[in-house]
This record gives C-alpha cells, sequence and structure tokens, in this order.
C-alpha cells in the first residue's frame, strides 16, 4: 500500500459550469467548523468574475450556478469522483458561498457550505496534523493543486514556491491582504492550499528550534493566481491569502449578494 501524505488527500478539483457549459476548472479543499463541512477555494471561481475589475472572466459571459467536485472515495485513497453541487439558491439566483463579513469579494476567498456525501472522505484539512511554524520572507512553501485540471490518480501537484513579500506585513496598511510569492504556476491551480513543509529539523514561530524524525507542517494561506500581465517575461508572482481569513469568513457567516 503506497504511503500518501495527509495534505495531498485535503485537496479537491474542481469544475466550474453553467448550466452544460463548462466554464474553468480550480481546485478548493474541505475545511469543518463545529461538525458543519466547507468548501473553501477562490470568489473568482464561483462567481465567474475578476474580484478587482468586475469583469467575467468567460468568454461566453455566463457566471457559474454549479461545480462539479471530485470528491475523495471513501475506502479507496486517491480515488475520486464527481458529483454537482449548486452554488446558487435555484429560485433566488443568490449565491450560497460565504464571503469575508468586512471586506467582502476584495478576499479573493469564500467557503461554501456543503453537506457530505455517504461515499466521500471529507479530509478537513484543518483537522490534519499542524504546526506552528516559522515563516519568513524567502523561505518555500508549496501550492497543493491541479494545473489544466485532475492529473494522476486525481492527486495534485505540489508546486514549490517561495515567499517574495513579508508574509506579516499582508493586510498591516499600505500592504495589501495578501502575501506574494515566487511561482510558475499554472490554470487550475486557484483556490489551492499553500502548505510550508519542514523535514527533520523544524524552526517554530515561537523561536528556537526542534528536531524529529516526523515532518512538520502548516496551511498558511490560499493561492488565487499570478498577477495579471500582459508580459510574456513577468516576474510570476501569485497571490496567498492567509490561512486565518477563512475562520473569519466562517464565523462572520456572510452570505455574497
Amino acid at each position: 500500500m503506497p504511503s500518501i501524505d495527509q495534505y495531498t488527500l485535503a485537496t479537491v478539483p474542481i469544475e466550474t459550469y453553467f448550466g452544460q457549459t463548462k466554464l474553468a476548472t480550480g481546485t478548493a479543499f474541505v475545511y469543518e467548523n463545529d461538525g458543519a463541512f466547507y468548501l473553501v477555494t477562490n470568489w473568482h471561481n464561483l462567481s465567474g468574475k475578476d474580484p478587482n475589475t468586475g469583469m467575467h472572466l468567460s468568454t461566453t459571459l455566463a457566471e457559474p450556478d454549479r461545480i462539479s467536485v471530485w470528491w475523495n472515495l471513501k475506502g479507496q485513497m486517491g480515488n475520486k469522483f464527481p458529483a454537482s453541487v449548486q452554488v446558487r439558491d435555484s429560485t433566488t439566483n443568490r449565491p450560497l458561498w460565504l464571503v469575508h463579513s468586512v471586506h467582502g469579494s476584495k478576499v479573493d476567498v469564500v467557503a461554501l457550505p456543503v453537506i457530505p456525501l455517504p461515499n466521500a472522505e471529507m479530509y478537513p484539512i484543518n483537522r490534519m496534523q499542524s504546526d506552528s511554524l516559522l515563516l519568513q520572507i524567502g523561505m518555500d512553501v508549496y501550492i497543493l493543486g491541479y494545473p489544466y485540471g485532475m492529473g494522476l490518480a486525481g492527486l495534485p501537484v505540489w508546486k514549490r514556491a517561495s515567499i517574495a513579500t513579508e508574509p506579516e506585513l499582508a493586510g498591516i496598511s499600505p500592504a495589501p491582504l495578501y502575501m506574494l510569492v515566487d511561482t510558475a504556476s499554472r490554470p487550475g491551480m486557484s483556490g489551492s492550499p499553500v502548505i510550508r513543509r519542514s523535514w527533520a529539523i523544524h524552526l517554530p514561530r515561537a523561536g528556537g528550534s526542534a528536531v524529529r524524525n516526523a515532518t512538520a507542517s502548516e496551511l498558511i494561506g490560499i493561492y488565487s493566481g499570478r498577477i495579471a500581465s500582459t508580459d510574456p517575461l513577468d516576474a510570476e508572482l501569485g497571490m496567498v491569502w492567509p490561512a486565518s481569513l477563512i475562520a473569519e469568513i466562517i464565523t462572520g457567516g456572510t452570505q455574497d449578494i
């Protein structure tokens, strides 16, 4: 039986649809709070719009009314199956996802309430082994996503990135709420969890060091794609929203409009 990293199992590929028309692909992951489950991804994935300009992302000008989620199949680690999940109320057309209660869609992160299917293993990322690790500019992190859709055996790619801006300044004026990472990401990775991973010798956030055989990991953010550029030789900088925003979105309970 192959050994699969617990964080590898936390992610699910998603496909956005308007009716039967496929609009885009992306990545999401499961988060659990007080027994309720949420699918965390980007606002632009579910809205079909650019959060900065409000312009439609699809050339069809359509907005998703449902997504196809490739859930982890219970009892068959690594295997996935598709199921349709509504993202808008069928009567009012109002979005079903939650946004940040203060910043709304300016934070490109949403939490969509979901009811677990009997044959789906949820693997909530915030219930996995986690450590409080030091996070500094220049350190490597990993974006766990699905470039161009679902990959080998339905498992994500761990795309290496390096922190390109001071992480503790994110959200402190005049800095934006997100931090930047240097990485050559690809379409389909928007909504991916971003993981800090350490081996053997670990640097805790509180200072000092710890040595142990096991790896140490921490969810540090949500990836929302590269900064838009028309220059093919751009700096390949991507945006990562702090993981703390997820709890704020869920406890705020603010439904998008």
